[in-house]
């Protein structure tokens, strides 16, 4: 059973309205000692993040949105616009980018990969408002598992398809496994080595295993 977002996420975030002021945000993240906050509207639910990355761009180029032109790039623009806003509606990085209570851990970590952000709002998947908020270091409590649990699910998992667990020895220190005994066929151990790595809290995998017959040979050499 994979680690979900809800058993994971902080719940008592500190959220701005989209009207909050520049320097009531400022406050908001000093009192709450954190360097980013949802943007909500009314109805609680999240429309975008607003950072110290983003306020820090008064701050570095308060003049910048006077220079403003045509063939800038759209970087630029962001950062100019932003450098010019007074509001969290105008200063937040947008749209939000969110999960729900039930995603999984993994979902969560893959979802801040590929939109390249530190934290996620989490709404409530019917109303979609604002319930908690999911950061990097929060998806990364899965690496704190004791070693005997990750040992528990990789023999799970080895028991799972179809490869006796008795034949095998499985060893974890901390986080590290190392996979022994032996298999019958030599194409069972690429698949069962990924299986592996998927466990939640796996740091490595290395398998020491053998083999009773070496089909991947017979494959490549199917006249001998």
């Amino acid at each position: 059973m994979e680690t979900t977002v809800e058993e994971v996420m902080t719940t008592d975030v500190v959220s701005v309205p989209e009207t909050a002021t520049f320097k009531e945000i400022v406050e908001t993240l000093r009192r709450g000692r954190v360097n980013a906050v949802p943007v909500v509207t009314t109805e609680g639910r999240p429309v975008g993040i607003v950072s110290t990355a983003d306020l820090i761009q008064k701050e570095a180029d308060p003049t910048g949105a006077d220079n403003e032109h045509l063939f800038a790039t759209p970087r630029r623009h962001r950062e100019w616009r932003k450098a010019a806003g007074a509001t969290a509606a105008e200063l937040m990085t947008a749209p939000a980018r969110t999960a729900t209570p039930d995603a999984t851990v993994r979902a969560a970590a893959q979802e801040m990969r590929r939109h390249r952000v530190g934290r996620l709002p989490v709404v409530d998947p019917r109303s979609g408002a604002l319930v908690g908020i999911v950061s990097r270091s929060d998806v990364l409590r899965v690496y704190e598992r004791p070693d005997e649990e990750i040992r528990r699910d990789v023999l799970a998992d080895i028991g799972g398809r179809g490869v006796g667990p008795a034949g095998i020895d499985v060893t974890v220190e901390r986080g590290r496994v190392t996979v022994r005994g032996k298999v019958d066929l030599r194409s069972r151990i690429p698949a069962l080595m990924h299986e592996i790595r998927r466990v939640e809290g796996v740091v490595s995998a290395r398998s020491e295993l053998e083999w009773g017959a070496d089909d991947l040979f017979t494959q490549h050499y199917p006249y001998l």
